[in-house]
């Protein structure tokens, strides 16, 4: 295609909060690529961008002058490239497409790409074609994230191009079974005594990602650039570890953005974790009442309780939160960004930004405090806390619940 591809948040995307308060929606992780990935891929157009909310300007790419007025392709961000969205797009590559109240797709003439982006999204006059409901997946509110992480990661194992099997880094005495469905890039380590087990769908190891001894991983399931699954860790299918985590201890239906850790043993499922977040020793979220009910969880904008449907969810976590040893989240539970979560007994399900939660009460994380504290985390991967990432947590923190 010869259009540039810029992506638009609509009023919807405000409920996929806490996790979008760092990053835009275009960014959130689903198998072992991000939105904006996917659709680069699908499309074959590279350098997916979009008007930016004014706090994340600056941490995350501009559209160049060249993309504000040039021909323009607009995807709603909250939805997936399916291969039915994906042909509705090339069978007719102009107007828009809707679904429902939802405008999924817009194409721009350069005149019109320009007013668009100074006004944040495309504002079509017309009615515009609809497209079959049936053939769509789009993200509603957090927990939608792991419950379509299993199609994600069957989709990007559909279009990799590394050749399946292992590489020439796996041991071998670590043991793999339907190896044809194994995705591992050369430069990836699988050490002694690992397990892979692929029957119930795609194991994919991404660049320079290490499998430590006696691992267990089962498909479909991811382990994004430089990330570490540590040793005897039981990692279950509908998993994505994002690049550049350490991950150990149980671990199933989970998606963890980049940079996040929960090295040691505890149980999370069913979980949303942002980047930066920190789940000390043993702690363990749970994602299943003892009712057997349906899970209720804090919408994020509205601040008013909903509910999910699923019988299991477990806990969104944003950017930069952290647990102490030990620590128990009870099923539902949403964490704002740059949260600190330590002490005994069951934390608070709805717990905000900037906050220490401990013994049942909540503190205030003084903004100051809790930049140098995300300084010296970053700084042990060697990324460095600039004045625009600074700008954005102080307008979260401004937010205040955000």
């Amino acid at each position: 295609m010869s259009h540039s591809l810029l992506f638009f948040e609509d009023d919807q995307a405000a409920h996929l909060e806490p996790l979008t308060l760092t990053r835009p929606v275009h960014d959130l992780r689903l198998g072992l690529t991000t939105i904006r990935e996917k659709w680069e891929r699908a499309l074959g157009i590279d350098r997916g961008t979009g008007p930016l909310r004014p706090h994340l300007r600056g941490v995350f790419p501009a559209a160049t002058r060249k993309q504000r007025t040039s021909s323009a392709i607009w995807i709603n961000s909250r939805y997936l490239p399916t291969p039915e969205l994906v042909a509705a797009i090339r069978r007719r590559p102009e107007g828009h497409l809707r679904n429902g109240d939802d405008l999924v797709v817009a194409w721009s003439t350069p005149e019109r790409t320009g007013a668009w982006f100074d006004e944040g999204r495309p504002r079509p006059a017309t009615a515009g074609r609809r497209v079959d409901a049936e053939g769509l997946q789009r993200l509603v509110h957090p927990w939608d994230i792991a419950g379509l992480n299993p199609a994600a990661l069957e989709s990007d194992a559909a279009a990799c191009s590394w050749r399946p099997g292992p590489g020439p880094r796996w041991s071998p005495s670590a043991v793999v079974d339907r190896p044809e469905r194994l995705f591992m890039h050369p430069t990836a380590v699988v050490e002694p005594g690992a397990i892979v087990v692929c029957d119930e769908g795609p194991v994919l190891l991404d660049a320079d990602s290490r499998v430590m001894a006696g691992a267990i991983l089962r498909g479909p399931m991811a382990v994004g650039q430089g990330a570490t699954v540590r040793m005897g860790a039981r990692i279950y299918g509908g998993t994505t570890i994002g690049p550049h985590c350490k991950v150990g201890g149980e671990v199933a239906s989970t998606v963890f953005h980049s940079f996040s850790n929960k090295a040691h043993e505890g149980y999370v499922g069913n979980s949303v974790f942002g980047q930066w977040v920190n789940l000390g020793a043993d702690t363990t979220a749970s994602n299943l009442k003892m009712t057997y009910g349906t899970v209720k969880l804090l919408d994020w904008p509205t601040g008013l309780e909903v509910d999910s449907g699923e019988l299991f969810v477990g806990t969104i976590m944003g950017d930069h939160c952290k647990t102490g040893i030990n620590t128990m989240l009870n099923t539902g539970t949403v964490c704002g960004v740059g949260s600190i979560l330590v002490g005994a007994g069951f934390p608070a399900r709805e717990v905000p930004s900037f906050k220490w939660v401990q013994a049942g009460s909540l503190v205030d994380y003084r903004l100051e405090k809790a930049l140098v504290d995300m300084e010296r985390m970053m700084a042990r991967r060697g990324v460095t806390l600039d004045r625009h990432y600074r700008r954005m947590m102080e307008a979260i923190f401004a937010m205040g619940r955000g």
